[in-house]
């Protein structure tokens, strides 16, 4: 009787190499987020008044979050052509890729003429690049997640993986440093030109960007990954890869697991950094510089305590760590939102750093060696982004949402409780739908594999 061969496992990554793919993920998703956030905070302070107009003050806000929020519907898309790249063709040429087209796309519309010079072609020609950037961040965060994971000891999956999101994190702390700066322009100098700045910035940080990754070798999981493709079962063809049909047709509740762990994690942190600041200015009389200061310091908390908690995950199951991080991330949003009613200064600063460290930062620095232990490398990229996507998509809707609701009679705590609905179903999915994924031939220590086989006997 014939026997398969044994499958060749790749040799453990160097410190040197798992430091190197931390800060290669590090660097490329903070510009993927600083371009981001730029957009997000221009939709919040300028974009209204500058590319809509014969519509009221709201109204112009309202279509500003829209396109806002456009670039979420191609972030799904996204998600699977980049994921597609990433675990079929490799996943550095995926995230090389990603910060081409997102640098590319802020560049431009640092460029753009405003209403007053083109018309009506101008908001169209900011949705059309404000899709491409959701097309880039659609395939990048689940790049970066994949290449500090993926590169890490086995058993420091957490710690190293947590950079991958702190990036995200320290690109959204330098966009708002940048737009904090610019707006102590004169408002006609800001409203003319001063804008454009942080997008033009980009376009040296892309490079930068482009020079760390092109360094960086093919992950040890995806050379495993190719290599049981070429071998096959015994006396068989090498098995065909479809990353896309495969991951839709065989992990559909792995990924509608993440979509909802990530969803409530995301609607609250645009709800805070994007929403609030328009709603403290208007609404508490907060001035808009302050309040870029403030979510600039809770965005600090967020990169520092990252590393904390993903090391600490290390350690404890991942899945009570996310559970807690919803949990609390969800009842403290109240909290702050009631310091902004009250409108004093540094009420909102204590209740923001709350929610950002004890809340945000535990589920953003797990998920990234959470998501990557939920799937099996060969449809890794694409599962994991097409998930990571979808609550994206819902996320990118929460300044419109909240923006709407405003006026209702539930006001702000309607917008809160619709946050805390969400976190509290991607605990549920965190407890009993996500399950860890371990092949048997993968060469695991033996303490990171009592704590995995710990980890799932929780998740069930």
């Amino acid at each position: 009787m014939s026997t398969s061969p044994p499958v060749a496992v790749a040799s453990p990554p160097s410190r040197a190499t798992s430091r190197r793919a931390s800060l290669a993920a590090f660097s490329g998703s903070a510009i993927e987020y600083y371009d981001l956030v730029a957009y997000g905070t221009a939709a919040a302070l300028v974009f209204g008044d500058l590319f809509f107009r014969d519509v009221s003050a709201h109204v112009a806000l309202l279509l500003s979050f829209a396109t806002f929020a456009a670039g979420y519907l191609a972030r799904p898309i996204g998600g699977l052509l980049f994921g597609y790249i990433g675990d079929k063709h490799g996943r550095r040429t995926a995230v090389l890729l990603t910060i081409a087209v997102m640098g590319t796309a802020t560049v431009c519309i640092g460029l753009l003429p405003t209403y007053d010079t083109i018309g009506a072609l101008a908001p169209v020609l900011l949705v059309v690049l404000r899709v491409l950037q959701g097309l880039a961040v659609g395939g990048e965060l689940g790049g970066a997640v994949l290449i500090s994971v993926e590169h890490a000891p086995r058993d420091k999956r957490g710690f190293y993986g947590s950079f991958s999101t702190a990036g995200a994190q320290g690109g959204t702390l330098l966009a708002t440093i940048v737009f904090a700066i610019v707006t102590l322009m004169p408002d006609d100098q800001f409203d003319s030109w001063g804008w454009r700045v942080p997008f033009l910035l980009s376009a040296v940080i892309v490079f930068v960007g482009m020079l760390i990754r092109r360094g960086l070798d093919e992950t040890p999981d995806f050379k495993q990954s190719q290599a049981d493709r070429a071998t096959g079962p015994a006396g068989s063809a090498a098995v065909k890869h479809r990353p896309i049909r495969d991951a839709l047709m065989k992990y559909p509740t792995t990924i509608l697991g993440i979509t909802f762990i990530m969803a409530g994690m995301m609607s609250i942190w645009y709800v805070i950094t994007v929403y609030s600041l328009s709603y403290a200015v208007s609404n508490s009389g907060i001035p808009r510089t302050s309040m870029l200061w403030v979510v600039s310091a809770a965005t600090l908390v967020v990169v520092l305590m990252n590393p904390v908690w993903g090391a600490l995950s290390d350690r404890v199951s991942r899945s009570r760590l996310i559970i807690f991080g919803l949990l609390a991330e969800s009842l403290l949003l109240f909290l702050y939102f009631a310091m902004l009613g009250v409108g004093n200064l540094a009420l909102v600063f204590i209740s923001l750093i709350l929610v950002a460290g004890l809340g945000h930062a535990v589920v953003n620095g797990i998920f990234p060696a959470f998501v990557v232990e939920s799937l099996p490398a060969a449809v890794r990229y694409t599962a994991g982004s097409f998930g990571m996507q979808l609550a994206a998509l819902v996320a990118g809707f929460a300044p419109l949402v909240a923006t709407a609701l405003e006026p209702t009679a539930g006001g702000v705590w309607t917008v809160c409780g619709l946050c805390l609905a969400m976190c509290a179903l991607g605990a549920v999915s965190a407890k009993y739908i996500v399950k860890i994924h371990a092949p048997q031939h993968e060469s695991i220590p033996f303490a990171a594999q009592a704590t995995q086989s710990k980890e799932a006997s929780n998740a069930q």
